[in-house]
C-alpha cells in the first residue's frame, strides 16, 4: 500500500476535477491511500469526501505555493500529508517546482496535453500517445539528455462501465446527433455548422442538437440562422447531459485540439458511437489500430481531418444512411471503452506508475 498526494489550485468543475475523483477510486481498487491538496471551496471537495481512502486537505488557493515552498512549515496537515506521502502527484504545471521541496517523487500530470515545466517532474503523465510523443520532441528540441528529463507514462481517463444504448438498424427518424462542450474556437462548433449546412443542402434526415457555452456562443446562434439552418437546435449548458444519451444516436466532436475528451468516454461507454475530428484523445480513442475508416469503425465511430466541413458532413451521411453500421459502432464504442478504458484499467496503469516510481530514481537528480 502506497500513500499518494495529488496537489492542485484548481477549483472549477471539470478535468482536474473529475481526475481526481476518478484517481482517488482507482487508488482505492489497489488499496493505496489518496491525499488531496487542493483550495477551499473547490468543486472536488463534496465528492472526494465521500470516497474511501480519501484525506482532503484545503487552504486558500494563494497560500498552496508558498505552503509548498516551506515544506508546509505553517500547515501541519500538509506538513503530515507530505512526510506520509510516497509520491506526489501535480495537476498543474507551475506548481511542480515548488513540490519538489516536498523531497518526493513528483509525476507531473498534463491534462491539457501543453509541455510546461516538464523538466521539472521526476515522471510526466500525459493522456495519450501522441501527447507522448509531442514531449519526448519537445525535450528533444530542448536538448534535455534523455537522462536527465522526466519518465514519460501515458495514463488516460478511466469510467465506470455502462450499459449500452440499444440503437436500431431501422431509418424511421431522422439521426440524432449531439454534441457539446465549451463554446471557444478550439472546440470547431464553426465547422460543425458548416456541415451541418452541407447536409440540410442535401436532405441527409438527420437534426443536431447542440450544448455548450461559452465566449463564441453569440456568434453561433446567429451563424446558424444566416445558414438558415433547421436542423440544429441549441439548448445551452445542462448539468444532467448523461441522463439524456438514450435520446441520441450519435457523438459529435468536431475540436481543433482535444487533449482527450472525457466527454468521448462518457458517450461511448454508454454505446454511443462517435465522428470526430484527428485530435489527441480520438485518434488514441478510435484509430489506435489505425485511421482507415474500417479500423475507426471496429473501435467505435468514424475520424475525420480539423477543420474539414466536407469530411464531417460526410462521416454523419453515413452513419444516417447505414443504420447497421451505427448500430455496429455504438457496440463496438461500448467494447472498447470497457477494454481499455474502464476505471480497472485505470487502476492498473496507476499502480504500475506507483511501482516504477518506486523502482527508479528522480530523473537526472539522484
Amino acid at each position: 500500500m502506497s500513500i499518494i498526494l495529488s496537489i492542485t489550485t484548481d477549483r472549477k468543475p471539470g478535468g482536474i476535477a473529475t481526475a481526481l475523483h476518478s484517481y482517488s477510486q482507482a487508488l482505492s481498487m489497489r488499496g493505496h491511500q489518496h491525499y488531496v491538496l487542493l483550495p477551499s471551496g473547490s468543486s472536488a471537495i463534496t465528492s472526494l469526501l465521500q470516497l474511501e481512502g480519501v484525506t482532503v486537505v484545503s487552504m486558500p488557493a494563494p497560500l498552496i505555493r508558498l505552503h509548498l515552498l516551506t515544506r508546509g512549515l505553517f500547515s501541519r496537515k500538509l506538513r503530515s500529508a507530505a512526510r506520509a506521502a510516497d509520491m506526489l502527484l501535480v495537476h498543474n504545471a507551475r506548481l511542480t517546482s515548488p513540490a519538489r521541496s516536498l523531497g518526493k517523487p513528483v509525476a507531473l500530470i498534463s491534462h491539457s496535453g501543453k509541455m510546461r515545466h516538464i523538466n521539472a517532474a521526476d515522471h510526466l503523465v500525459v493522456l495519450t500517445s501522441t501527447a507522448a510523443d509531442r514531449a519526448r520532441a519537445d525535450l528533444a528540441a530542448s536538448g534535455t539528455p534523455s537522462a536527465t528529463g522526466p519518465y514519460i507514462h501515458v495514463i488516460p481517463h478511466g469510467f465506470a462501465t455502462a450499459d449500452a444504448k440499444s440503437l436500431t438498424t431501422q431509418a424511421k427518424t431522422d439521426l440524432r446527433v449531439m454534441a457539446a462542450g465549451r463554446f471557444v474556437e478550439k472546440k470547431g462548433f464553426e465547422m460543425l455548422l458548416a456541415a451541418a449546412a452541407r447536409l440540410e443542402a442535401r436532405r441527409v434526415p438527420v437534426q443536431f442538437d447542440l450544448f455548450g457555452d461559452g465566449p463564441i456562443g453569440p456568434v453561433l446562434t446567429p451563424l446558424a440562422r444566416q445558414h438558415a439552418l433547421s436542423n440544429v437546435t441549441f439548448h445551452g449548458w445542462q448539468p444532467n447531459l448523461i441522463e439524456m444519451l438514450d435520446q441520441f444516436d450519435l457523438f459529435c466532436l468536431p475540436s481543433n485540439e482535444e487533449p482527450f475528451g472525457l466527454v468521448i468516454g462518457e458517450t461511448m461507454r454508454h454505446g454511443i458511437p462517435m465522428v470526430a475530428t484527428q485530435t489527441d484523445g480520438p485518434i488514441d480513442v478510435l484509430g489506435h489500430a489505425g485511421v482507415t475508416k474500417e479500423n475507426t469503425l471496429a473501435a467505435g465511430g468514424l475520424l475525420v481531418a480539423t477543420g474539414d466541413a466536407q469530411a464531417m458532413a460526410d462521416a454523419i451521411a453515413f452513419f444516417a444512411a447505414d443504420r447497421k453500421a451505427l448500430v455496429a459502432a455504438g457496440q463496438a464504442a461500448h467494447k472498447r471503452m470497457a477494454s481499455a478504458f474502464s476505471m480497472s484499467a485505470l487502476a492498473d496503469r496507476l499502480d504500475l506508475l506507483i511501482t516504477t516510481t518506486s523502482q527508479l530514481p528522480a530523473a537526472g537528480r539522484s
